[in-house]
Parts: C-alpha cells; structure tokens; sequence
C-alpha cells in the first residue's frame, strides 16, 4: 500500500485590531468581581454635617486622607447611600442648583390677604352674626400655615460636585435657601483637597479616562448612579477620549 506524507504548514497568525473605542475598559476585573477586597480604613481629615427635620434629609461627608472623601446620605422615601469617591475625578468646581416653590409662595400670599380680609370681617361684626366670620378666619388662618410649611419643605439649594468628564452627579449636598454657606469652610478645604488629588496622582488622559469609566461603574453597582446617569456619563467619557 503506497502512502504519502503531506507537510502541515504552520497557519499564518491572524490580527486583529481593535477598534480605539475598545481602549477603555468599562467593565470590572472578573477576579476583582468576584473577590472583592475589603476597603482600607483612612484617616478622617474633616467632616461635615447637614440635616433638615423639615425636609426629611440629612448628608454628611468626610474628607478622608490620600484625598478620599466618605459620603453618607439619607432623603426621604430613599434608601440610605453610603460609599466612599476618589476625589480625582470630582470636578473643582460645584454647581449651586436652587429650587423655589414659586407656586406654594403665591398659594400663601393669597391665603395671607384671605386671613387679613376674614379678621377684618370678624372685627365689623356684631352678636350672633360673628360665628361665620370667625369660623371663616381660622380656616383660612390654616391654610395660609400648611400653605407657607409646603413652600418652606419645598424651596431647596443643593451644592452638588460633578464629575470631570461624566458630567454624572457624585455628591449633592441638600438643603434649605443658604444652607450651603454655613459649610464654606469646609467646602474650600475640600476643593483643595481635589485639586491635590489630581496632582499628587497625575496620569496620561487614556489611563485617566478609563479609572474615571471604572469609578462610574463602581458607583452603578452601589446605587449611586442610576442605569440613566451611568449611560450618559459613559458616553460623555467616550466622547473625551476620541
């Protein structure tokens, strides 16, 4: 039986190039999901407290050493968010949003004028005919309370401090109208403390934006982010990196 041995030529390697959106990671390590390592205890630098009985709200938050910052965070019908941020990749400068209860506000002026006209009625009237305007006065007297509480709960300031490239919210402070200035100290200190976190740790734009991009993702998976937030923060840095 003849036979007859064909050499086997070694296959020509094939590459692939990977499109430069890949360049960034957006995912996690599958080891680091898996196991993920306890968090390093840090020093705490400063804090501050801000709390509304009226609101219902409350933050607080630590600037933490290696410039960290521990952020707790509890509002109304929300569940209580805690987790600490690399200030790296927070924006210096905070972004002052107000919120007034305009229509609460002329609710009350009318109501107010209601009251004023009702107790002028009350005081004109005489014997058995001062029963209705009376009852007329401390109804509108009511009203004008809940009228003035609902806009007082309702008007806010927050000081929130955004991200560099994501533009996604990392901490808001909340509160009433001013409310932010009783923290000024604090406020300037941590801002140092952000721009000392972006110059005692410097990095190529690639690398930056792919720690800023796993940061994001970190902050989804604790509930920080929202599923809407995270997309558009992650298109935002994809943006910045073409």
């Amino acid at each position: 039986m003849n036979a007859h041995a064909t050499a086997l030529q070694p296959a020509t390697p094939r590459i692939e190039i990977a499109p430069r959106s890949e360049h960034i990671s957006i995912e996690a390590e599958p080891e680091a999901a898996l196991a993920p390592s306890r968090p390093p205890h840090r020093a705490v630098r400063s804090t501050f407290r801000l709390g509304s009985k009226l609101r219902g709200c409350r933050t607080e938050i630590s600037i933490l050493a290696d410039h960290y910052l521990a952020v707790k965070s509890e509002r109304p019908k929300a569940t209580m968010k805690k987790y600490v941020l690399d200030l790296r990749f927070v924006d210096a400068r905070p972004v002052r949003v107000r919120h007034v209860a305009w229509n609460w506000l002329a609710v009350a002026i009318v109501l107010f004028l209601a009251t004023a006209a009702a107790m002028w009625w009350t005081a004109t009237s005489a014997g058995g005919a001062l029963a209705t305007p009376l009852l007329v006065t401390v109804s509108c007297a009511v009203a004008t309370g809940i009228a003035v509480f609902s806009f007082l709960r309702r008007t806010t300031e927050s000081l929130d401090f955004i991200s560099v490239h994501g533009g996604a919210t990392l901490v808001s402070i909340l509160g009433g109208i001013g409310s932010a200035k009783t923290g000024k100290r604090f406020f300037v200190e941590m801002i140092k403390s952000i721009n000392a976190a972006k110059l005692g740790r410097p990095q190529p734009k690639p690398q930056w934006l792919r720690d800023e991009m796993r940061e994001h993702h970190r902050l989804r998976e604790l509930k920080v982010l929202s599923e809407e937030e995270y997309a558009t923060s992650k298109s935002r840095i994809l943006a910045a990196h073409s």
